[in-house]
């Protein structure tokens, strides 16, 4: 019977880890199936038709390279001011008449950093993956992926920024610098005494790109020579390209003042454009230079907001009734804010200028610069608007093989 047992356990651990051979190898012929197929792929794209005395692919398929970044991000909020009669009541305007004129004023919040970052990429043919991460203060991530083929290309960025620094008007800073001063300030110095410094540990901004575009003259110019030296430009030449956009601008900002108050503005857009492309080589496509400018037109956006809040002591302190009343003001002022947010807005223009240099040392190095300007408008109303610029220069060196 032992001698049964034994063989039957032998013969079970034969049969079992034979079948996770068979399951390994099956694994293995898939991967290798799905790498024959992206090569394919890659390939398909990389030599779609164009002219050979214009643009030529280089002697080597894959790329390795890393770039040194300086970036610069600027953003700004525009909301009204609330109407102070919902705060503080009829009596006490027509005592202090000041406070009523609030608000003809807006509240602004204009935020900014600057950082350094680091990226690194792998590139096949036109198909190449980057990420980029900061090195200096701040904790910023950058992710993109793109395909750019002679004719279409495509390209999904996601850009996280925090940290960020700046100014803010605040309605409750003002009020209590009238109190201090006997109620005898100007509504411009009310608002000169709200400003107050946004610590960078209080926001955190999102931002997902998406952008397909198609280049008209693909036989002569190659975007990609300039933007990932996946083509080689022979020589010089030029052509108008359009595009289509998609942005999800994900902003989130905590205001620590009586309570604590976080919000959330979340916009969605489609854009369509066109512009100009050229690129410039002296010797064969030794040296490359190219300049683009892509302006795109915004026609259609759809935004919310959310708020939130963490009471702190100065509102524990509160009566009842203040309580009651400040809760009220609050769901009044969160349903205004949401109304003006999701409220049609004028059509908007949003613009990216590139300047890029590439230098093909060798046939394996490559080294590059790239400067680039980017401003997007999600919302651009007289008492309400949303903005950004994004500044970006970098350096790059590749290496084929």
């Amino acid at each position: 019977m032992e001698i049964k047992k034994i063989f039957t356990s032998l013969l079970l651990s034969v049969l079992f880890f034979g079948s996770l051979t068979a399951m390994a190898q099956d694994d293995q012929k898939l991967v290798k199936k799905g790498v024959s197929k992206f090569r394919n792929l890659a390939d398909k794209i990389a030599r779609s038709r164009f002219d050979s005395t214009y643009v030529a692919l280089p002697e080597h398929e894959w790329m390795v390279f890393s770039s040194f970044n300086g970036n610069a991000s600027k953003y700004h909020l525009r909301v009204p001011m609330p109407d102070m009669a919902d705060y503080l009541g009829e009596d006490l305007l027509r005592e202090y008449p000041t406070l009523g004129d609030m608000d003809l004023y807006t509240y602004d919040m204009d935020l900014h950093q600057n950082n350094l970052s680091v990226s690194v990429g792998l590139a096949y043919r036109t198909i190449r993956l980057k990420y980029s991460f900061n090195v200096s203060k701040g904790n910023d991530r950058q992710f993109t992926a793109e395909s750019l083929g002679s004719r279409f290309g495509f390209m999904v960025n996601y850009r996280q920024t925090k940290r960020m620094k700046g100014d803010m008007y605040n309605v409750m800073t003002g009020f209590n610098s009238l109190i201090e001063n006997g109620y005898d300030q100007s509504v411009d110095d009310v608002i000169k005494a709200g400003t107050a410094p946004i610590e960078d540990r209080y926001n955190d901004y999102q931002l997902l790109h998406l952008q397909a575009h198609y280049v008209f003259n693909y036989k002569h110019f190659s975007y990609s020579a300039s933007r990932s030296a996946s083509r080689i430009q022979k020589k010089s030449a030029g052509s108008p390209i359009v595009l289509i956009d998609f942005y999800q601008n994900n902003a989130k900002f905590a205001d620590k003042f009586i309570i604590g108050e976080n919000e959330r503005y979340k916009t969605w857009k489609f854009a369509i454009g066109g512009g100009y492309g050229y690129n410039f080589t002296p010797n064969a496509g030794k040296f490359l230079i190219h300049g683009s400018i892509l302006p795109s037109l915004n026609i259609f956006r759809h935004s919310t907001y959310r708020t939130t809040f963490v009471y702190g002591e100065e509102y524990d302190q509160l009566s009842d009734e203040e309580k009651a009343v400040f809760q009220q003001n609050l769901e009044t002022t969160e349903k205004e804010v949401k109304d003006m947010v999701g409220a049609t807005p004028k059509l908007t223009l949003n613009v990216t200028a590139r300047l890029n240099v590439v230098w093909n040392i060798d046939k394996h190095f490559v080294l590059g610069t790239f400067a680039s300007l980017q401003h997007s408008n999600f919302l651009n109303k007289k008492d309400y608007s949303i903005r950004e610029n994004f500044y970006s220069g970098s350096v790059w060196l590749g290496y084929r093989f």
